[in-house]
């Protein structure tokens, strides 16, 4: 087990402006008010894996998700920059297990252009209609161009026009830095699960079990089968005490679903960083201290540094108290904004404890 990263310091992002988490656990909870800057710093997170890419970005863009008002990639990329600063510059800086530092920029610079409206249709992934001899119309638009750069040596050149729904979101299987995963508040109700690594290990399978029986305790079995319609995608069954005929996990409600999702993603992070936003989000109270003492214990065991955001009083306390074995690996850093300046306060597991129970502190 090793801290992937021991410090991430964010020298500008969005609202953040020269905030460092530093002392970095296996275990890490972010809580603080809304707008604090918790979703965002697990947003920056998930470039470590591929930021030299375009598409490593998207998810700050904030454009993919069901909460997203447009997908003008070109606005979500605007509103990554800083307001307040006139140089258009995101950069952070992390320093590794081995104490070697790395520095992520990504810089824009924006003007007025004009294109072609076939090439408008073609970056949109269009076709236009029309007789193949029809006139181009010249389009006004303006342009971003982005510049990557790791420790000051350019990597990446790319271009995102004002028009655009539609960008490249190739991203090299090889990891540049540390593998992410990331699991939104609503990933639960849409997200294709992947059980498969879980299914072939005995050990994590019969976990995943006794998991699922807090949900229903009828249940015995859980199978992997190749949709008849669509091949490419698996539909995983639970067969139960209680009905003669095996049963959709989709069928089943949103606290399973969510349940399912956390497994999965702990296993596809393996020699990695997780990134949970709103990590209690659909699980009842009455499930969360034996899922979060799982999905703890097996980050662990696979290799996981584990970063998760929280409003939830109730939730934050069942994590430090979950398994007293983990609380050495848990760290509590609570998010503050004052007179436009992010602050950020640091405890230990039971540094919290202490401060909750005898002091009476708000860790939120």
């Amino acid at each position: 087990m090793e801290k992937h990263i021991q410090k991430f310091t964010i020298h500008a992002y969005k609202g953040i402006q020269n905030l460092t988490l530093d002392h970095l656990n296996l275990i890490n909870i972010l809580t603080g008010d809304n707008n604090s800057g918790k979703t965002s710093i697990l947003e920056l997170l998930s470039t470590i894996n591929n930021p030299q890419y375009t598409g490593a970005w998207s998810l700050c863009t904030r454009t993919d998700n069901s909460r997203a008002r447009n997908r003008l990639y070109f606005n979500g990329f605007y509103n990554m920059f800083p307001i307040d600063n006139e140089e258009k510059e995101i950069s952070y800086t992390y320093v590794n297990a081995n104490d070697i530092t790395n520095t992520v920029t990504l810089a824009a610079e924006i003007e007025e252009t004009q294109i072609l409206e076939r090439d408008m249709y073609r970056l949109n992934g269009l076709l236009r209609m029309g007789s193949a001899k029809q006139e181009d119309e010249i389009i006004d638009t303006l342009c971003m161009q982005l510049y990557t750069y790791i420790n000051g040596q350019k990597v990446n050149e790319d271009t995102i026009y004002d028009f655009q729904t539609n960008i490249s979101k190739f991203v090299n299987k090889k990891t540049k830095f540390f593998r992410t995963a990331y699991v939104s508040p609503i990933d639960h109700t849409s997200s294709a699960l992947n059980l498969n690594s879980i299914l072939s290990d005995p050990e994590l399978y019969e976990e995943m079990l006794s998991i699922l029986q807090i949900f229903d305790e009828s249940i015995t079995n859980i199978n992997a089968l190749k949709n008849d319609n669509s091949p490419f995608i698996t539909e995983y069954m639970v067969l139960t005490k209680n009905h003669p005929k095996a049963l959709p996990l989709t069928s089943y409600g949103d606290g399973m679903k969510k349940a399912m999702l956390l497994l999965s993603a702990v296993v596809s992070a393996h020699d990695g960083i997780l990134l949970l936003d709103e990590f209690e989000t659909a699980i009842h109270t009455s499930a969360m201290d034996s899922i979060f003492s799982w999905l703890l214990k097996s980050a662990l065991k696979l290799n996981v540094q584990i970063f998760l955001t929280s409003h939830s009083k109730e939730a934050i306390e069942k994590v430090l108290h979950c398994n007293t074995e983990l609380q050495s690996y848990i760290n509590l850093y609570t998010l503050y904004n004052f007179e436009v300046k992010n602050y950020i306060r640091m405890m230990t597991c039971q540094e919290a404890i202490n401060a909750k129970d005898t002091l009476g502190l708000e860790l939120r």
